[in-house]
């Protein structure tokens, strides 16, 4: 499990960087697949992010990463809880720009996840692997320092917006020294608890920044029906407890045996 102290800094701060999590060795192999995934993917427009929501289910390689029971357990640590379960996994391609990207194109505007997650209690988190430098040079995740303990700004909009939309607007000014980028090497880890509110830039350096992104709830938090729009609950399906199905949704810690 994480050490304590990194535990009571997530608690604190709502957010956490882990160094050298990932081998080097690793995060080549999974940049590779992820090369390969894109060369075979419909392009993004010019500027735009790549990203390809459950991407593990197209690929055994990013499967074994998205279900490595020694990065779940970081997330079972900050949130303080016995198991977690797989919300979903996502790839994320952020597109080289360089000085002629002086707009805002690709960039993400502030929010927090539980905007658009919460059909479940707010005990969710999202867990980034850096497969390439992330730096405010190329669009690195920004977050705002202790944002988590603001609860929900909003209402929910799960599984009903095509976008990120902006919560913040004019406001985030307000928040300025406050805002901490998580800038990243190769194989280091960040997480951000779901109501954190977080942005990243237009990436303006010479490479693609590459990111794969796995969001992990704890395992005993069931699903709040109402927040979910009309046919979506099909898709979440739940025991008599109302928690969200192991055989949907597996257990990432602790390990299983027979496990991914």
């Amino acid at each position: 499990m994480a050490p304590v102290d990194d535990r009571a800094f997530f608690a604190a701060h709502g957010w956490l960087v882990i160094r050298g999590a990932v081998s080097g060795a690793r995060v080549a192999e999974l940049a590779q697949t992820v090369d390969e995934v894109f060369a075979a993917s419909p392009p993004a427009r010019d500027g735009e992010i790549w990203e390809v929501a459950g991407i593990s289910r197209g690929s055994p390689d990013i499967a074994r990463h998205t279900h490595d029971p020694n990065i779940a357990r970081y997330a079972a640590a900050a949130l303080g809880c016995a198991r977690v379960q797989l919300l979903q996994d996502t790839v994320l391609v952020k597109p080289r720009g360089g000085a002629k990207y002086s707009d805002k194109r690709g960039e993400v505007a502030w929010h927090q996840d539980h905007t658009y997650t919460g059909y479940l209690q707010p005990r969710l988190l999202s867990v980034r692997l850096a497969l390439t430098e992330c730096t405010t040079l190329n669009g690195c995740l920004e977050v705002i320092d202790g944002s988590h303990e603001w609860g929900l700004l909003g209402g929910v909009r799960a599984l009903s917006e095509p976008s990120v939309a902006d919560a913040l607007g004019d406001a985030a000014a307000n928040w300025a020294e406050h805002i901490v980028p998580l800038e990243l090497d190769p194989g280091d880890l960040s997480l951000h608890h779901c109501y954190t509110f977080h942005r990243s830039g237009t990436n303006r350096s010479a490479h693609a920044r590459k990111t794969l992104i796995t969001r992990m709830f704890d395992a005993e938090c069931t699903v709040l029906r109402e927040h979910l729009p009309p046919g979506a609950a099909a898709h979440f399906p739940v025991d008599e407890a109302g928690h969200l199905s192991v055989a949907a949704f597996p257990i990432l810690w602790p390990a299983l045996r027979g496990g991914v």
